[in-house]
């Protein structure tokens, strides 16, 4: 009965993460989804390099960033958390849930310019509740645990790829082209 109530509010939150950005989404342009992107991965970069510091200086910049757009609380609250956080692992928490936000947000709105996002997940961040976090490229950077297990977790998606021109023939990762899988 308890897991069933514990699925039941997982659906409900998730649900309602999901509306709240689609709602937003005729506010939002991927232009301004792509403007939060060097700030946020700033803060995924400072976290898993365990500097708290330069955690709070790129949630700063981050938040002047997304003050620039329309209202989105929701994303706002937990980047002004990081910047309040007492130690890291609170600026964990809060990234956690900053990075939900931006992803469900990436879904719904897009981005736009060359900058390919890969959602990466930790299955045992957060006491083997798991956590996603966006990241630039597709070697793991953890914010969630540091240096402790930098590389722990996998590319679960590519959230957003860069436009390739006509006359670009270099093959994409992860594309088939025939070759074996490894």
């Amino acid at each position: 009965m308890k897991s069933l109530r514990s699925i039941l509010l997982l659906v409900v939150g998730l649900t309602a993460a999901a509306f709240t950005a689609a709602a937003h989404g005729d506010e939002f342009k991927p232009a301004f989804v792509s403007s939060l992107t060097p700030a946020y991965l700033d803060v995924q970069a400072a976290l898993a390099a365990d500097d708290l510091g330069a955690t709070k200086a790129a949630a700063q910049t981050l938040l002047t960033t997304a003050k620039r757009g329309p209202t989105f609380e929701d994303f706002t609250g937990p980047v002004q958390m990081i910047i309040d956080a007492a130690d890291l692992k609170a600026a964990r928490v809060a990234f956690k849930e900053a990075s939900g936000e931006l992803i469900t947000l990436i879904k719904h709105v897009g981005t736009e310019g060359d900058r390919d996002l890969y959602v990466a997940h930790c299955p045992m961040a957060f006491g083997g509740k798991g956590g996603d976090w966006l990241q630039a490229d597709q070697k793991i950077a953890n914010p969630y645990y540091g240096a402790a297990m930098l590389t722990c977790g996998s590319i679960k998606t590519q959230a957003a790829k860069h436009e390739m021109k006509m006359d670009d023939h270099t093959a994409m990762p992860g594309m088939d082209h025939g070759g074996s899988h490894h």
